[in-house]
């Protein structure tokens, strides 16, 4: 078991979720609403940080991310397990695990093995992630770098939902899927690889949801 480092105060890994995470309701409103719309048994987060909200909803959740202090967060066991455990809604015991690599490069996991992929801010997980996702599994994805334009664009996914502000909820929609993805300008591969950031489209949405079809 991983000990806690001697110079490293004893909250240090709840500290540091506080500072991130703590106040960002809407960030625990993306998965609460994929729960309720979509039940998946393997989540995988690459380029997660420490964002290890997405295991008060799931039950079994992979992270994936090179920064020194997601694998020094995640190296904190016990703090992460209590994290967890203080705010988890499922009654049986989580299953986390950390890889604390580039995302880009291969991951030690199955591919087709994942119910559920999850891209927010992390850049283009659509892509280097799609092996590990099921045939007919989601992709999560927002566009703040583009990944949700890319994924409309690649043929190895299919576009079927978003995700819509209903009074104080999120809640995913399926419906006029048409009114999204609409620009004023030409948009391809090349353009959103340049950018590396979401471009402007007449209809938006908080995240973007997608099947892999192969």
């Amino acid at each position: 078991m991983l000990r806690q480092s001697r110079n490293r105060p004893d909250n240090w890994a709840g500290n540091l979720y506080t500072k991130y995470y703590g106040g960002k309701k809407a960030r625990r409103e993306f998965f609460d609403a994929l729960a309720a719309w979509h039940h998946p048994e393997r989540v995988l987060y690459p380029g997660s940080f420490i964002h290890v909200t997405a295991s008060f909803v799931f039950p079994s959740v992979v992270y994936v991310d090179i920064d020194r202090n997601a694998r020094r967060f995640f190296s904190e066991t016990d703090a992460v397990a209590a994290l967890i455990e203080k705010n988890k809604i499922f009654p049986q015991k989580p299953a986390l695990v950390f890889h604390g690599t580039n995302y880009e490069a291969a991951i030690d996991e199955a591919e087709r093995s994942f119910d559920l992929l999850i891209s927010f801010y992390a850049g283009f997980v659509s892509e280097h992630c799609r092996r590990y996702l099921k045939i007919g599994g989601i992709l999560a994805a927002n566009n703040s770098h583009g990944d949700a334009g890319l994924a409309f664009i690649n043929s190895g996914y299919e576009f079927i939902g978003v995700l819509q502000r209903r009074g104080e909820q999120l809640r995913v929609s399926e419906d006029n899927l048409d009114a999204y993805f609409e620009s004023k300008k030409e948009v391809n591969e090349e353009a959103l690889r340049k950018l590396k950031r979401g471009i402007g489209y007449t209809k938006s949405a908080p995240a973007y949801l997608f099947r892999r079809v192969s």
